[in-house]
């Protein structure tokens, strides 16, 4: 089950980066870049124009969210044959909708873009991206029936051992309705994108200075998105209030609630925005990419009112939840200690790169990864004396509101990034948070000794991101600081995995200390450290270095060396916790060396 899991999770994200895409596609104007279908200028590999590549990139994503929906469904088949039947008919469900889609996308490039059809492509993705959530929901999420304690006698007929009836539930209807009313808003805003009317109120959040001006050209659509996004946003308000009533005290309802009203005030915010600089494609994609944010967190919502049991979705403030956790709970939740060097790194490669300022909104996808970091690893962290005082296996943090907290970070940072920053460092911090929890958190950390050179990528990140901030590109001198960045961070993680191989062990993580023995794990700190330093040296010819740079990055690496070479010798827990202790003095000083030297140069 835990890999079909995986599967529809890697399907919703797929998905969810589609449409995303679409969204490019249309604001870029590349709906046409390529004039025939399925192939692109006729050819398979098209020629290398941004606006064809844009169009290309899309229809390639949505070739690999075929193959993951046919995966997911051969997962389903396999498991009906093992007795688990629930997924068959979802899973046939996605593959029926992903053949529409297939045809409406041909259909959408012969007709040329014909806005109703714009409007069927999206309403079919936006039905298959639900049918996704529905199966990955019901697949971490437990019947009413399975909940149903052993020896429990109920009220159902039939005798004891089956679950209770449910009662008349408003909240469900109103999540349902909710739910529909906020399929039908995406729906009218993919008109008003296709249909030219994104413009036809100029001002905002009246129409002309007026609440019902004449309904000429395009205004009476926009003025029917406008009051559809109302009546979407008072009922996502009201399904929160309800979710937080004495009969609905459920932690997982009003974490998905919460969320929802987080995504509501944002769509708001870039609703605004989008009439403000004239339909920016940054703030156009970051609305878009809310909207569908918002769509799937109410499909969470309402797919857990059906599957928690009445005794819990009914539960009273008193039984026996715990309270609130404390702010510093949540500080603690994002490991704030790790963020202080990611951002150095950040900041110093927007001074190499051309003067500016560390972005608020990448400390907040740091912020997100780490939560969400701490969310799957709930297990490993209980098992292990270095974690098991962190918010969430300690239980002062509930995994409900770890999740909203995380979800909530992360969209907020990617949207006002988009807006406020540009477009190339929101989708490289996103990336970079995507990396870090499916790639190594969910996959890699628990299933290969190299779980840390590879996701070692996450982390060094935040320098492509502080240069693509400030410049709004990537250039040969931002990859080398990436490749730094990722080359010191296999040693800097094994010296602290060999001073706690136990603790790993005890938790199953195939660590390189516990897999290939703790010789074999010095030796490749020796061998990263040289190559690490290196390449730092290399910064001094291609990025046009000072001497102060040179001499600092020659003593930090030799001493950085040096170390690495005394523990492959001693063979003690003090030598390892000593190289990782001055691993983390040795980055911070190397990036606080490049910066001096720039200013130097200024």
């Amino acid at each position: 089950m835990r890999g079909f899991v995986r599967l529809a999770s890697l399907a919703v994200v797929a998905t969810y980066a589609l449409i995303i895409l679409g969204g490019l596609v249309r604001t870029a104007g590349a709906g046409l870049a390529c004039p025939d279908w399925p192939l692109c200028h006729g050819r398979l590999i098209p020629p290398l124009d941004p606006l064809v590549l844009i169009e290309w990139s899309h229809r390639f994503v949505a070739s690999i969210v075929g193959l993951l929906t046919l995966a997911v469904g051969f997962a389903a088949w396999r498991l009906r044959r093992a007795g688990q039947p629930g997924f068959v008919g979802l899973s046939a469900l996605a593959l029926v909708l992903v053949v529409i889609q297939i045809g409406l996308g041909g259909l959408t490039v012969r007709h040329e873009l014909t806005a109703w059809l714009i409007v069927a492509h999206l309403g079919t993705a936006m039905a298959f991206f639900a049918t996704l959530i529905i199966i990955g929901v019901i697949a971490v999420t437990p019947t009413p029936a399975e909940l149903v304690p052993s020896g429990v006698e109920t009220r159902a007929r039939g005798g004891a051992g089956q679950a209770a009836p449910r009662r008349h539930d408003s909240f469900r209807a109103l999540a349902v309705l909710t739910l529909a009313a906020t399929y039908g808003l995406v729906l009218i805003g993919g008109y008003v994108s296709a249909s030219g009317a994104g413009l036809a109120c100029p001002d905002w959040p009246l129409c002309y200075g007026q609440l019902l001006p004449s309904l000429t050209g395009g205004v009476g659509a926009h003025l029917l998105h406008r009051f559809a996004a109302a009546l979407a946003g008072a009922l996502i308000i009201v399904t929160a209030a309800a979710a937080y009533r004495t009969q609905a005290r459920r932690p997982q309802l009003q974490a998905a609630s919460a969320i929802a009203v987080g995504l509501l005030i944002l769509q708001i915010i870039l609703g605004a925005l989008n009439i403000e600089y004239r339909l920016a494609d940054a703030v156009t994609i970051a609305h878009l990419a809310t909207a569908a944010a918002l769509f799937a967190t109410l499909v969470v919502l309402t797919v857990l009112v059906y599957r928690l049991p009445e005794s819990e979705a009914y539960r009273s403030h008193d039984a026996g939840w715990p309270g609130r956790p404390r702010v510093l709970d949540y500080v603690a939740l994002t490991k704030p200690r790790i963020i202080i060097l990611l951002l150095v790194t950040a900041f110093a490669s927007m001074l190499i790169a051309a003067p500016g300022r560390v972005s608020p909104w990448l400390i907040l996808f740091t912020l997100a990864a780490n939560a969400i970091n701490q969310l799957l690893e709930r297990d490993i962290d209980a098992l292990m004396s270095r974690t098991r005082r962190r918010p969430i296996p300690s239980g002062r943090v509930t995994p409900p509101y770890a999740l909203a907290f995380a979800v909530l970070l992360g969209t907020v940072a990617f949207v006002e990034m988009a807006v406020l920053v540009n477009l190339l460092a929101a989708l490289l911090s996103l990336a970079a948070l995507l990396f870090y929890v499916f790639v190594y958190t969910v996959w890699l950390k628990r299933s290969t000794p190299q779980n840390i050179v590879i996701g070692g990528a996450a982390g060094a990140v935040p320098p492509l991101v502080g240069w693509a901030a400030a410049t709004g590109h990537v250039n040969l001198t931002a990859m080398l600081l990436f490749v730094i960045v990722f080359l010191w961070t296999p040693p800097h993680f094994w010296a602290l995995a060999l001073f706690r191989r136990d603790d790993y062990a005890r938790a199953h993580v195939p660590m390189l200390p516990v897999v290939a023995g703790e010789d074999e794990t010095r030796r490749q700190i020796v061998i990263y450290s040289i190559v690490l330093v290196f390449f730092t040296l290399l910064l001094y010819p291609v990025a046009r270095m000072g001497l102060l740079y040179l001499l600092s990055a020659g003593a930090l690496g030799g001493a950085f060396v040096g170390l690495a070479i005394r523990l492959w010798r001693q063979r003690t827990p003090t030598a390892a916790i000593r190289v990782f202790g001055y691993s983390i003095l040795y980055l911070g000083l190397l990036f606080a060396a490049m910066v001096a030297d720039r200013l130097l140069q200024a």
